[in-house]
């Protein structure tokens, strides 16, 4: 019989699809900024979104800060709705496995870095998902951030199971590597076949 209990499911590029490729056209054209201008910006202060410390309007007024530029409220509106509708697809794949797990006996979680703000497309993305999971961590909501430790171990007690037995999907390996580290099995998605493989591969 297989140690493994719960699968434990991350949400941007794994419940939902990996960011729409439109994305950084689009704030190119609103901003002049490049794709690797963008990423740095993301570096310094996603964090800081992902803890709720500020919003998604905030989070590009410190990017455009740090470049010595102020943009208008319309152009920072405009970009927190293309973030948010860029992770907004949901992939059905995901899904259908989910559904599979949860009628296996498996109890199915969801841990997703993530700002309050963005819980109403979270919902509208992940609504079916959400109503099969036994337990999720926001870290907005939390005020706790992948990969600190103290996240996954709220995770692991929300899903009444010992880390050994949880089985963790991100499309971030810092994040997986974290959760190993707690002495869960987690792997990197990339897509539901080579994670189903990775599940079939654990004793």
């Amino acid at each position: 019989m297989k140690t493994i209990q719960g699968i434990v499911f991350d949400f941007g590029g794994v419940i939902s699809q990996a960011q729409d490729a439109t994305f950084f056209p689009e704030v190119r054209r609103l901003t002049g900024w490049s794709r690797e201008e963008v990423l740095d910006g993301w570096k310094a202060h996603r964090r800081a979104l992902d803890a709720d410390d500020v919003d998604a309007q905030g989070l590009y007024r410190l990017i455009a800060a740090d470049r010595g530029e102020t943009l208008p409220q319309t152009t920072l509106d405009a970009l927190k709705q293309l973030d948010y509708d860029s992770w907004s697809v949901p992939n059905p794949e995901t899904l259908a496995w989910a559904r599979e797990l949860k009628a296996a006996g498996f109890r199915i979680g969801i841990l997703t870095n993530m700002p309050t703000g963005f819980i109403p497309w979270f919902d509208r993305c992940a609504h079916d998902f959400r109503a099969l999971a036994d337990a999720e961590v926001i870290s907005g909501v939390e005020r706790i951030t992948k990969p600190k430790p103290e996240i996954y171990a709220l995770m692991a007690q929300r899903m009444g199971l010992p880390p050994a037995s949880l089985f963790f999907l991100d499309d971030t390996q810092a994040n997986v590597d974290a959760a190993r580290a707690c002495g869960w099995h987690a792997e990197r998605f990339v897509s539901v076949a080579q994670a189903k493989a990775a599940l079939d591969a654990l004793p």
